[in-house]
């Protein structure tokens, strides 16, 4: 396992543009899930049926999710919500490819979902209160603990991010360590453990951080 993003190339010569890999495997990662909601969504029916099933199964669950706690906003923030859970795991998941590594095991690629989702938070919060009604309300319930909700909200991104990149990465080096101390075995189920099911349900907690911080900042 190696750490951190690797300098894959540059762009515009030696000194400019460093392209990593992770920035390579998160495009390519956007790539192919761009294909796969093509073929799912190609040929829509009425009743559905064979892979429409699997793309309004999966549609219908992340919605479920949503709308319990942003009652009757479950459809508009699915677009937004889905769109981060499918790309964190799919990024999860293509580790899983022997040669690739992923994307979220780059602080890089954690840190600036986190911030999408801060920001996004933050905008929908001024937009159901106001501006000044949305500011306002880092002084409730009593003025001087202004700085402490001033700091809280900026702890929110890193330890967002930083929670997504430390499983990632931890599962990683178990699996590295065990790799050292038996090279002749190969922990398929450890693999399947850490990689496959670890990875999709840190995109689910991911997700639903992001919805709670939406929640609060609306409420």
């Amino acid at each position: 396992m190696n750490p951190g993003p690797q300098v894959v190339t540059h762009l515009f010569g030696k000194s400019y543009l460093p392209v990593t890999d992770t920035l390579l495997i998160g495009w390519l990662s956007v790539i192919l899930i761009i294909i796969l909601a093509r073929y799912l969504t190609k040929n829509l029916k009425l009743r559905p049926e064979g892979k429409q099933n699997v793309a309004e199964l999966m549609v219908t669950a992340i919605y479920d999710q949503i709308e319990p706690m942003l009652p009757g906003e479950g459809w508009r923030f699915l677009p937004f919500i889905a769109t981060i859970f499918i790309y964190i795991g799919f990024c999860n998941l293509i580790g899983f490819v022997p040669g690739l590594t992923s994307p979220t095991g780059d602080l890089n690629t954690t840190l600036g979902l986190a911030l999408v989702v801060f920001l996004v938070s933050h905008y929908e919060g001024m937009r159901e209160k106001g501006v000044w009604g949305y500011f306002k309300s880092f002084g409730q319930p009593v003025i001087f603990l202004l700085p402490l909700n001033i700091v809280s909200e900026f702890a929110k991104p890193i330890s967002h991010s930083f929670r997504l990149f430390g499983n990632i990465v931890g599962g990683g080096i178990i699996i590295t360590l065990i790799y050292q101390a038996a090279p002749g075995l190969v922990p398929v189920p450890l693999h399947a453990w850490f990689d496959l099911f670890i990875g999709l349900i840190q995109a689910l907690i991911f997700g639903m951080v992001a919805i709670s911080y939406i929640s609060v900042a609306k409420s």
